[in-house]
């Protein structure tokens, strides 16, 4: 259903979130259609959907494997739902046009509120690891891993032999180091590797490409307006400014921390902790590892310029008279929000704190 209905001089501009994406497409931006498409529409009634099948099967205690396939999903494409930040550009995008237009509030509006805070409150309230301990115990594979029998209780999980599940954090027992042969989780048949496989290759190839594309995303403009048939084109900082000169400070320091600092933070970020393991550097390690789950955390907040390109594209629609439409710059960032966030969720932190000679235990499959 319309979020909410435009009117200028008797022209109006109204859609859902869905157009959001169908109009990028038919614009010929079809990277970035594709992403709003997926994070502010699929994901966000996607997950919901998993998270309500999981703790039904649950709760009746059946099909544990496809509980265990369920939850193991829903980890993965949980950070790619991005309702709330949807909903701050729609926020951003009425500060942005309220002064200029009569906004009439439609029903799609409200219920979407209503699901962001339904979805926030039953994301505050799930409890993974106990949505795992219930399956493994319909698995029946609660199993021991020999440490409590060890008298001489080694310094670390990898020097037992143990291997941490990256989904669902089963510890079990892996094969010897000097094979490192990969397992499958005994819980959710995740593949077992004691690192994630290539993490400092693939990490490294994310964080340049992500360098890269920023150049372009900046320079180049993001948006285009046009108005009685003359295109005005503005960049990211463009933008920034026009919140400035109107009196929005707060609604310019939103964009230019989610736009600017979070992307070059998170660049910098994990070329830091990268040269940490590369260099071995072992000072500030705490530091490091907490600036690392902050980057993982705030790596989705970058896409708020895009959905508020897309909802302007959207609402600001009023034919000859006026039109908003992507611009060259709109790929480039959106680039850089998925590279930025692939490459946190390729690192593995735990390179940070390994010894130099880990390195030379792990074949060339695990290794970064």
């Amino acid at each position: 259903m319309p979020l909410m209905t435009l009117n200028v001089l008797g022209f109006e501009g109204s859609g859902s979130i869905a157009d959001n994406g169908i109009l990028l497409y038919h614009q010929g931006y079809i990277f970035v259609a594709a992403m709003v498409f997926l994070t502010a529409v699929l994901l966000t009634f996607l997950n919901p959907a998993l998270l309500f099948l999981v703790t039904f099967l649950i709760k009746i205690r059946r099909l544990p494997r496809l509980q265990a396939w369920i939850l193991r999903t829903f980890q993965h494409l949980e950070e790619w739902a991005m309702a709330e930040v949807y909903l701050i550009g729609v926020l951003v995008t009425l500060i942005k046009v309220y002064s200029m237009t009569t906004i009439e509030y439609n029903l799609g509006f409200f219920c979407f509120v209503i699901m962001v805070v339904m979805n926030i409150c039953a994301l505050s309230v799930l409890d993974k690891s106990h949505f795992w301990t219930l399956i493994e115990e319909q698995l029946g594979s609660a199993h021991e891993n020999g440490v409590e029998d060890n008298p001489a209780m080694p310094e670390t999980a990898m020097e037992a032999g143990l291997m941490s599940c990256h989904d669902c954090g089963l510890l079990t027992r892996g094969d010897d180091l000097a094979t490192g042969v990969a397992h499958e989780c005994p819980r959710c048949e995740a593949a077992l590797h004691f690192r994630k496989q290539r993490s400092l290759s693939r990490t490294w190839a994310l964080v340049i490409t992500s360098a890269i594309l920023m150049v372009p995303a900046n320079l180049m403009p993001i948006m285009r307006v046009d108005y009685l048939g003359s295109p005005e084109y503005s960049t990211i900082m463009d933008g920034i400014i026009y919140f400035i000169h109107s009196g929005e400070y707060g609604i310019a320091v939103v964009i230019f921390t989610a736009s600017v600092l979070v992307p070059v933070y998170k660049i910098i970020g994990l070329a830091l902790s990268l040269i940490t393991v590369q260099f071995n550097w072992k000072t500030r390690l705490r530091q490091k590892a907490m600036m690392f789950r902050f980057i993982e955390f705030i790596g989705r907040w970058s896409m708020l310029d895009i959905f508020v390109i897309a909802l302007m594209t959207v609402l600001v629609n009023f034919g000859g008279f006026s039109s908003t439409h992507a611009a060259a710059g709109a790929p480039y960032f959106t680039g850089v929000v998925v590279c930025t966030m692939l490459a946190a969720i390729t690192f593995d932190a735990r390179l940070i704190w390994d010894e130099p000679g880990f390195a030379n235990v792990l074949t060339p499959r695990d290794e970064g």
